[in-house]
């Protein structure tokens, strides 16, 4: 055997073994594409009916421990309207969820050899466009559900899922690593900024060919806006940041928010802060980083973008 060969064989066990130690998502959207699919020439409200006997009723354990309520039908049927046009879209991004899911999280592993992966347990479902991904502490675990419908309202149909998956999977690990401050049920502004500029800031770097666009999670507007009001939301957020208003944090993280400033600019002014402190910690450190610490880092880092705009990071 010449060492080529043997390199290749190596490289294949290696990819064998981490697949087999890296745990699959739940699926539940075969069981709902099954519904679906049997409902499709009834009228409207009479697939909703169906639907929700048929899938979403078996399904309420799984909807409340994502955060979710029985939806009445209605409301199903308003939100069938709306999803039947973008179907076959989220067919393929639900397939692309399937075929990526495991190759990411195994090089998510590969870098940060702590992680837990089974603490987090990873279940694709229907959202009803309530999320695109999402986390729901039970006590005993970090669960993350992931929404293809929602990938595709927020997304689009070319979502680059490397980005998200690895977004949402540092949100795990900063959990695992620092609890305290990642599941903290009020926290400070600070926090928030933190938690979500240091995800952000990590799916930069797991997918370096990745455009600014697709790591700011599809987010147009934040793109277009955000590097030339960097200086002034900076101030905004330095003057703020020990708030725990739920209004500071829609200011700033929200994507509803209708102000002075883009909708979740905390996301991108988090993400030059976590460029910063990155030249000096790693990705682990930063995700084990103390509170005391954090704030620490991050005014010195806002403080140098208020000053210097967005060139700073």
């Amino acid at each position: 055997m010449n060492r080529r060969h043997l390199l290749a064989l190596l490289a294949a066990s290696t990819v064998q073994a981490r697949a087999a130690s890296t745990p699959a998502p739940v699926d539940r959207m075969p069981a709902f594409w099954l519904a679906y699919d049997k409902s499709r020439s009834a009228p409207l409200g009479l697939r909703a009916a169906t639907l929700l006997d048929a899938f979403f009723v078996p399904e309420e354990a799984l909807l409340r421990r994502a955060g979710m309520r029985l939806p009445p039908p209605r409301q199903l049927a308003e939100w069938l309207a709306a999803f039947d046009p973008i179907a076959e879209a989220v067919r393929t991004v639900h397939a692309r969820l399937v075929a990526d899911y495991s190759a990411n999280l195994g090089r998510f592993i590969d870098t940060f050899k702590d992680f837990d992966a089974s603490a987090s347990p990873v279940y694709l479902m229907p959202s009803l466009f309530r999320f695109d991904a999402h986390l729901e502490p039970d006590g005993h675990s970090l669960p993350l559900f992931f929404g293809p419908d929602g990938i595709v309202k927020f997304h689009g149909a070319d979502a680059d899922l490397s980005v998200l998956i690895a977004h949402e999977i540092f949100h795990c690990y900063q959990a695992q690593r620092n609890p305290g401050l990642s599941l903290d049920p009020a926290p400070p502004l600070y926090v928030g900024v933190w938690i979500e500029g240091t995800a952000t800031y990590a799916s930069e770097q797991l997918n370096p060919g990745a455009s600014l666009k697709h790591v700011l999670l599809d987010d147009a507007a934040l793109l277009r806006d955000g590097p030339p009001t960097a200086s002034r939301v900076a101030g905004a957020l330095l003057a703020r940041i020990d708030s725990t208003a739920d209004t500071d944090t829609t200011a700033f993280l929200g994507a509803g928010y209708r102000g002075d400033w883009p909708a979740r600019a905390g996301y991108y002014l988090g993400l030059l802060a976590a460029r910063r402190i990155g030249r000096t910690l790693s990705l682990s450190e930063m995700a084990a980083l103390p509170a005391t610490q954090v704030r620490e880092r991050l005014i010195a880092a806002l403080t140098d973008i208020r000053r210097r705009g967005a060139a700073s990071a």
